[in-house]
């Protein structure tokens, strides 16, 4: 098809109106994405609409350079005409709360604990409602939710750079393995009811698919490296990620399951797992990073909370685990400390 100069004009300023964000590359290869404004419009409507509400200010702890700050700690107070106070600029700061008023925080994992200090000013708000993304919860956030609720009430939110939000579960203290609910506008790719019950890769597709860097549109689907059970059409549970599936000693072990065992058993110490291709015994396996800052968690409670699964080939502790700027764990940081 010959390209007009009146189409070259329109691509050209639809590109001046993209969004630009940057994957870290610390979990794969760093890579770079588009959205268009309407995106970004769509996702915190919908959001907004279905799990947050009106809100009168928002706190933000997520860096805007990546897409769950940018929807949250931008847009959203941009659409609502409403305050935001970015506090990823200057977490220790008092947060500026207006008695009465409802509270937006967005967070992030560092953010909870500095919450759950600072949760005396909090307490005059009217209402605070959490969005948490981008990596799993850790202690503090349960624990703030039990003591805070019901005036605090949080929602996890499982999405991507490559494809927003995807589907959502309340933030519940004492449960890490609550099914997740698709937002209305994902098409999963396999069918969801004729999957019930067996581990699928989530395939996803919808209007809110951002254009890699290598194309002039968004694909149709994009696989999300997730592995699911799907516990009806639009709902299902996270099993692991596609390359996190492991054979120790012929025994299958889903990393995901092995984090939600050491969350739910030891929620005061923070652990990450990550695999391991050369175990000298095992062939394949898994070591565990761990720090307890202090709370009396030790080695033998890691493999006693693990008794079910085969035994991991490590067991690192750290003083503190070091995390991206997203409060994802830090893999390669992690991998150099040992």
């Amino acid at each position: 098809m010959t390209t007009t100069p009146e189409r070259r004009e329109g691509s050209r300023a639809r590109a001046s109106e993209e969004i630009r964000f940057d994957t870290s590359g610390s979990t794969g290869a760093a890579r770079r994405w588009f959205r268009l404004p309407h995106q970004m419009e769509r996702e915190v409507r919908l959001i907004g609409e279905s799990l947050v509400g009106p809100v009168d200010h928002v706190v933000n702890y997520a860096p805007p350079q990546h897409l769950f700050g940018a929807l949250f700690g931008q847009w959203l107070p941009r659409m609502a005409q409403v305050r935001v106070h970015q506090a990823w600029s200057s977490p220790y700061e008092p947060l500026p709360v207006t008695p009465g008023e409802r509270v937006l925080v967005v967070c992030i994992p560092m953010a909870w604990d500095l919450l759950r200090r600072g949760w005396s000013t909090l307490e005059r708000a009217g209402s605070v409602i959490a969005l948490h993304s981008s990596a799993a919860p850790p202690p503090a956030a349960r624990d703030l939710v039990r003591r805070a609720a019901p005036l605090l009430r949080a929602h996890e939110i499982l999405g991507s750079t490559e494809t927003g939000g995807i589907a959502h579960r309340p933030l519940v203290p004492g449960e890490a393995e609550g099914r997740w609910c698709a937002f209305p506008d994902v098409s999963f790719v396999h069918d969801a009811e004729a999957s019930v019950g067996r581990a699928r890769e989530l395939v996803v597709s919808g209007p809110r698919l951002a254009r890699p860097e290598s194309r002039t549109c968004p694909p149709a689907y994009w696989a999300t490296g997730d592995l699911v059970e799907f516990t009806g059409p639009r709902a299902f549970r996270l099993v692991g990620r596609s390359n996190s599936l492991l054979k120790v000693n012929g025994v299958k072990v889903h990393l995901a399951r092995v984090n939600e065992r050491l969350s739910a058993r030891l929620p005061q110490a923070e652990c990450v797992v990550l695999p391991v291709s050369d175990a000298p015994l095992t062939g394949e396996g898994y070591m565990i990073f761990w720090s307890d800052r202090g709370r009396g968690t030790g080695v033998t409670d890691i493999r006693e909370a693990l008794r079910e699964f085969p035994s991991p080939a490590r067991i690192v502790q750290l003083a503190d685990l070091p995390r991206t700027a997203t409060g994802k764990p830090d893999r390669k940081a992690l991998l150099a400390a040992l």
